[in-house]
């Protein structure tokens, strides 16, 4: 038999050996490492394109298995859960997570809002305020990160509150469109790729730009509203991951700018065939992408939350996490 000694050996270099499979990403015979990406459709799925489309996550060895999911909120809890390692999530949605003790940290930005409140041409809305009493469509629900967006420039500078005094109709993007031209809605918040279409068709009145209403009152940088986000847990097992893929998202806004071809790709790749749609994807869609996560942009992020908090109270967030944001991550 054995000393016990070198038991105690064995047994102990078994477990740093398991430990060691436990804790490394599934690799391919290439050295590839994986990962579970969660997606959504909306503006996140044109950074994915070119990132995939252009080898760019190829170059830092990393492979995503992607689950995709059609409600923003499957994807938040798939994320709050564990169910996939990084995702992209509705920032204040994930600050919410976060303040309720779920261990999900935003590393980086990804959007401004694109989107934009619309009427029809002959209404006589003309400002927030006038939706008092006015039926709203809102894509997502009033529990979407986009519409918390919207209640805080509504209630800051236009002194209304939508939740309250206008009534809400949640409905898919393309349903509200209907609705608004047939005057069962008065007004309607839509998602990005239906702002885009509804804009350069010139069909409706722009009520509301949100990222320029922000910016026009605050002077500064819009906060990213989609943000990329991942678990503490899978962080601290995985920088490498975590660090490449933002390497990687890094050379994709780079990419974009060097390559504003990559705008017709992704249009037509989502059957935007319109030359004005086109264009105005690039005018409006280029701009709003996060590719700075520097002191700037963190702090436009957090000066938003305390508005959250502060305007809209314990309904949308309670408390502010202060260990939310992260920038450790960051490609040098």
């Amino acid at each position: 038999m054995p000393p016990v000694k070198n038991l105690v050996c064995l047994f102990a270099i078994f477990a740093l050996l398991t430990s060691a499979c436990v804790n490394k990403a599934p690799a391919a015979d290439n050295g590839t490492r994986t990962f579970k990406l969660g997606l959504i459709p909306g503006a996140q799925e044109f950074i994915d394109f070119v990132m995939e489309g252009h080898g760019l996550l190829d170059q830092v060895g990393l492979k995503a298995d992607k689950v995709k999911s059609l409600s923003p909120a499957n994807l938040h809890l798939m994320v709050a859960e564990r169910q996939v390692d990084i995702g992209f999530g509705g920032f204040t949605t994930m600050a919410t997570a976060r303040a309720e003790g779920k261990d999900i940290i935003v590393i980086y930005g990804v959007f401004s809002p694109v989107n934009m409140v619309f009427v029809r041409k002959n209404s006589s809305i003309h400002s927030l305020k006038d939706l008092k009493d006015k039926k709203l469509g809102v894509f997502g629900g009033p529990g979407s990160t986009t519409f918390t967006f919207l209640s805080v420039v509504a209630k800051k500078w236009n002194d209304i509150d939508l939740s309250k005094e206008a009534m809400l109709v949640s409905a898919p993007a393309p349903a509200l469109i209907e609705l608004l031209a047939k005057g069962d809605v008065d007004a309607a918040l839509l998602g990005t790729t239906e702002t885009i279409q509804m804009a350069a068709q010139d069909r409706f009145r722009v009520l509301v730009d949100l990222s320029d209403e922000y910016k026009t009152h605050t002077g500064g940088h819009a906060p990213a509203h989609v943000t990329i986000v991942t678990n503490e847990a899978f962080a601290k097992d995985h920088a490498d991951i975590v660090r490449d893929y933002l390497k990687a998202y890094k050379a994709t806004t780079e990419y974009v700018q060097a390559h504003p071809e990559v705008w017709d790709e992704y249009a037509a790749s989502i059957m935007m065939n319109d030359p004005k749609e086109r264009a105005l994807l690039a005018a409006k869609m280029g701009p709003n992408i996060v590719d700075k996560w520097d002191a700037a942009q963190i702090a436009a992020q957090n000066d938003y939350l305390k508005l959250v908090h502060d305007i809209l109270g314990d309904n949308v967030l309670k408390t502010i996490p202060t260990d939310l944001i992260r920038d450790s991550f960051n490609p040098q």
